[in-house]
């Protein structure tokens, strides 16, 4: 009888294990439905806000007047299981730096049919996980080099209906998309056509890029000596091809390549004004107080040599009085006395008459 009982026990544990599975399979159904919010055409201003509970992972607000400003991207931060961001046909003209970095978990960003004309380098900074963007229909004319270098598992990138510039220095971001195997368009879609320079409108600007950034075939190496001399010829005429190739976008890049400019001579020529003006300020300055100090040091001079002749005149004829007058004291002390006389007469007799006498 024990044995009768097992097979009914294994039956209704086995009933509840997959009424369990099935139930768990029909919430997560539910839960996969719940988790798609659509605002389509509402004409919102700001994106909505999601509640403490919220479970969307895929978020959909296209044609209506978005911006991506401030209050958009605290809203964006409470969408913490978001991976499909759907932004297109809206006013997006630009997006910041780190714009994106609250939804670390993002994988497809679509901006399709916004005004977009420029791209911060680190606009998708902190989105390691995103696989797909699409910037068809705006103005972009050219992408940063470092726009998506750490994006390293990009796969999809649209770029259709854009002006784009294709001259070859602003190329070299495509040329590195392409070198790592993300596909540029989306397949069977219009192709991403050149609107500028004049010579490459409407060229496609993958071809554009291959003519820019060509990349090398990988050599073929084998040991039959029949087919040796015919890979010879064929890695001549690529060599070749590769040459002519290389010569025609020199030739026609030589008027799109910007020209770097003298920058030394300006800024010599910059420093040398800069010397010259403060010399005049200084001269302009210093000028009269110079001329002062000049003026003044010629006056003293004169009057020193004024001053001297006057001493050595008056020293030359003082001595001679006195010598004189020596000299008669010493001669005739008579006469000195006559002399007085004389002078007491009121006549004066001239010392020099007398020597000459």
């Amino acid at each position: 009888m024990e044995r009768c009982r097992h097979p009914p026990l294994l039956l209704w544990f086995t009933a509840a294990v997959a009424m369990n599975i099935l139930g768990g399979n029909a919430a997560l159904a539910g839960e996969d439905k719940l988790q798609v919010k659509n605002w389509t055409n509402n004409s919102l201003k700001v994106i909505p806000q999601c509640n403490t509970s919220c479970s969307v992972t895929k978020l959909l607000i296209e044609g209506n007047l978005i911006t991506l400003n401030k209050a958009d991207r605290l809203a964006l931060a409470s969408y913490t299981r978001l991976v499909e961001l759907h932004l297109g046909g809206n006013l997006v003209t630009g997006i910041p730096a780190k714009y994106f970095s609250v939804v670390p978990h993002l994988r497809v960003l679509s901006l399709s049919g916004n005004k977009i004309s420029s791209l911060d380098p680190e606009s998708f900074s902190g989105l390691d996980d995103l696989t797909e963007v699409d910037l068809s229909h705006n103005l972009l004319t050219s992408l940063h080099t470092q726009l998506f270098r750490q994006l390293k598992t990009l796969q999809v990138l649209n770029l259709q209906e854009n002006p784009w510039n294709c001259s070859c220095p602003l190329l070299s971001s495509i040329g590195a998309l392409k070198a790592a195997g993300v596909t540029i368009g989306c397949a069977g879609g219009p192709r991403v056509s050149c609107a500028s320079p004049e010579n490459q409108v409407g060229t496609d600007l993958l071809e554009a890029t291959a003519v820019c950034y060509p990349s090398a075939p990988a050599p073929t190496f084998t040991t039959d000596q029949h087919k040796m001399p015919v890979n010879i010829q064929q890695s001549r005429a690529s060599t070749t091809v590769l040459q002519t190739t290389l010569k025609s976008q020199n030739h026609n890049n030589k008027d799109q390549t910007p020209v770097l400019g003298n920058s030394w001579k300006f800024t010599a020529c910059v420093v040398a004004l800069a010397l010259f003006t403060s010399m005049l300020i200084v001269c302009a300055i210093k000028g009269p107080s110079w001329y002062r100090l000049f003026h003044n040091y010629r006056h003293r001079r004169l009057r020193q040599e004024e001053d001297g002749d006057a001493v050595s005149t008056v020293f030359s004829d003082t001595g001679t009085h006195l010598s004189h007058q020596t000299f008669t004291f010493r001669q005739d002390n008579g006469r000195m006395e006559g002399e007085q006389e004389e002078e007491e007469d009121g006549y004066f007799e001239d010392p020099y008459i007398k020597r000459e006498e």
